[in-house]
């Protein structure tokens, strides 16, 4: 251990050693901030005789939790069963062992975006109220924020007259299918943690809490930690109050700033020597988040050299700002860089259209991180829901997405009929029996007989066969491949293809855990519903973009960070208050400092928005970067301008590819075209039906309209 304990700078070393009361470890962007966390994780079991299973510690996301675990057994050299998760993988264990205390079953399902979504519209219809005025996304964010104490529910009612019955009708739905939403994990783990006796019981078994990214908890998760760790001060905290980028959904920055004042005798220790960043990109970030107010203070510093002067990019329009991105990124590659190296940041998602178009022209492959998610895929998400339906008799949430999936002739009449019965009867089973007896034409009597039974056959079969066979007898044996060749004929093997996929997740999960059977199932179910964007990250050769609360933890050699103009980033949104204005400082200061070697800031003068251009300002986070440490970038008109001895010309708008805007399918009907890969006949088009959704589709089988 001694050797290990080498390898760390002093502060990292005071801190890993220390554990004479609550600590605070301030840790600046950059600073090695994980390596303290599992240095000393591993300190307590080798030289202080923890028993690593009454260790917990918790991060916000599944890959910094499995990147933690690994980081852990690599440094004991061997598997040790520390408590490593998440806030809401945590309170899913809590509610697993004590689901009882609170009227719940140990087989709850956790609800997703979608299927929350459904259940509010379902709501929203059994009281009569307009969709239109009540729509089911606003009303679902409004639910987890009144969960997450961000408001009252009273108060809410200024915007939505009838939230209370809305609110109330779907968590006593929630509770008659024995579900729970996202939110209510971390709601009813703080409340079985309430309970005395619970309280008592976890606070003693875990000898020791540590907590990552403390800066990002919001106050149930807060409570959680203090319940947990108030009688004995067991609590070590790593965060930065400069990277508090998510409090427009609860994250509480006075939890880190007031640290010594909930927690007393807490020490404070700061980690403030960056491994990550060039002197002139640390310099720059120094310079920005000196602005805000809200900090307890810090300053990094580095021992890397200087680097690159931080390019600037003034471009005339959004577009000429896209292909500046996608040149300059070739030029990268081309000098050796790999695209993997290399990331574009922007403020919102829908900043990326303009930038996917310029890297495709270029040829340069990407990836995007929050996008359309694996998991959310159609065909992913009905094997999904044939799973949850085999690990738990109640779960009629899913039963309602595959009743029809794929066709069995049980239109919305059929369905209305079930959907009164599951209001007094919960088992899917016993349900589909009863509206067996109710149905008189004998084409639909026979096909809900044959999906009862073939769910009943599932269900046999899911302690028999290993989980890559179990999904694909799942795929054949409901008659989903065959559905899929026939609905989706221009990318089925995609599909298919993901289905797969879908199966070897699963088998490697089974190999990495040593559950069995339903438990395996319903562990599995429960880490994808808790997964985030940078758990689709994929870990291949390409371009990434991504917003920039998406970076959040991660780096790369070069960074382009665009759209910098005040409206877009600052967002107009978030420009009212000063607290508003620090949280957008800080989400550049998180930019900034994701880049290694080189960073590259961009902004137009014009932005098309609402369908024609409007004259943009820069943001004022560029001003805030000392001059000495920009270099500009001309754009090319002026370049070739100076080299021809005449004066520069106005920029021109950057000529588009011709393509289709408008398209038509015999079954999809008319459809705005997103994106075009390819050209001629097998180009794919990707664009959104009304009543469809978005479907990519080779161009063969459209008819170009406009």
């Amino acid at each position: 251990m001694k050797e290990l304990l080498s390898k760390l700078n002093e502060q990292q070393k005071e801190a890993v050693l220390y554990f004479e009361s609550p600590l605070l470890i301030l840790a600046g962007a950059g600073s090695g901030k994980t390596r303290v966390i599992t240095y000393k994780i591993a300190y307590m079991v080798k030289e202080l005789s923890f028993p690593p299973e009454r260790i917990l510690a918790i991060t916000f996301t599944n890959k910094a939790a499995r990147e933690m675990r690994e980081r852990i057994e690599t440094l004991l050299g061997k598997e040790v069963p520390v408590a490593v998760s998440t806030f809401h993988s945590f309170c899913v264990k809590l509610l697993r062992a004590h689901a009882g205390r609170i009227g719940y079953s140990p087989n709850f399902v956790i609800l997703d975006t979608e299927d929350k979504r459904r259940l509010i519209k379902e709501v929203l219809k059994e009281l009569n109220l307009d969709p239109e005025q009540y729509s089911p996304s606003a009303i679902s964010s409004v639910i987890s924020n009144v969960k997450n104490g961000m408001f009252s529910l009273e108060s809410a009612e200024v915007y939505y007259e009838k939230l209370k019955p809305v609110y109330d009708l779907y968590n006593r739905k929630l509770k008659e299918l024995n579900a729970f939403d996202f939110d209510d994990l971390l709601v009813y783990g703080r409340e079985l943690l309430l309970q005395k006796d619970l309280k008592d019981y976890y606070s003693r078994f875990f000898q020791y809490v540590l907590i990552d990214e403390y800066q990002d908890t919001n106050r149930i998760q807060y409570e959680i930690a203090k319940s947990l760790t108030e009688d004995r001060g067991n609590i070590c905290v790593v965060g930065d109050e400069d990277q508090c980028i998510y409090t427009w959904r609860g994250a509480n920055i006075d939890n880190i700033l007031s640290f010594e004042r909930d927690f007393k005798n807490a020490k404070v220790i700061k980690l403030e020597k960056n491994y990550r960043c060039s002197k002139t990109i640390l310099e720059a970030a120094n310079a920005v988040i000196e602005n805000n107010r809200l900090r307890k203070g810090k300053r990094l510093y580095t021992d890397n050299p200087n680097g690159h002067p931080i390019g600037l990019f003034r471009a005339e329009t959004d577009l000429e700002e896209a292909i500046f991105v996608a040149k300059t990124v070739k030029k990268l590659i081309n000098r050796g860089l790999k695209p993997s190296d290399i990331a574009v940041f922007y403020r919102t998602n829908a900043l990326s259209r303009v930038f996917e178009d310029a890297l495709r022209r270029e040829g340069i492959p990407y990836q995007i991180v929050g996008g359309v998610k694996f998991y959310e895929r159609k065909e992913v998400k009905d094997i999904l829901a044939y799973l949850r339906l085999v690990v738990s008799d109640s779960d009629v949430i899913s039963l309602f997405r595959i009743l029809n999936t794929p066709k069995r002739g049980l239109g919305s009449a059929v369905e209305e009929k079930l959907r009164k019965i599951v209001e007094r009867e919960r088992n899917w089973n016993r349900a589909l029996l009863e509206l067996k007896e109710q149905l008189r034409m004998e084409k639909q009597r026979r096909a809900v007989e044959e999906l009862r039974t073939t769910l009943l056959t599932l269900k046999e079969k899911l302690g028999e066969l290993p989980p890559y066979d179990f999904v694909k007898f799942i795929t054949v044996s409901t008659g989903y491949k065959e559905f899929i060749k026939k609905e989706f004929p221009d990318d089925c093997e995609q599909r298919l293809e993901n289905v797969e996929e879908l199966g070897n997740t699963l088998q490697e999960f089974s190999e990495r855990s040593s559950l069995k059977g339903e438990e395996l199932y319903l562990e599995f179910i429960s880490t994808l519903t808790l997964s985030s964007d940078q758990d689709e990250l994929e870990e291949s050769d390409r371009v990434t973009l991504m917003t920039v609360h998406a970076s959040k933890g991660l780096e790369f050699p070069v960074v382009f960070v665009t759209g910098l103009e005040e409206g877009t980033f600052p967002h107009v949104k978030s420009s009212e208050t000063s607290s508003e204005i620090e949280e957008e400082r800080r989400l550049f200061y998180v930019a900034i400092t994701r880049a290694k070697k080189q960073l590259f800031l961009s902004y137009s003068k014009r932005r098309r928005l609402f369908g024609s251009y409007r004259p943009m300002k820069p943001s004022r986070f560029v001003s805030e970067i000392p001059s000495h440490l920009i270099r500009e970038v001309e754009r090319r008109s002026e370049r070739e301008g100076r080299l021809n001895g005449s004066s520069p010309k106005p920029a021109e708008e950057p000529v588009r590819d011709k393509a289709p805007k408008i398209v038509f399918h015999k079954k999809f009907g008319k459809g705005v075209v997103k994106r075009v890969e390819g050209s001629g006949e097998s180009a794919k088009v990707t664009a959104f039906f009304a009543n469809y959704g978005e479907k990519t589709i080779i161009m063969k089988f459209l008819k170009v309209l406009g």
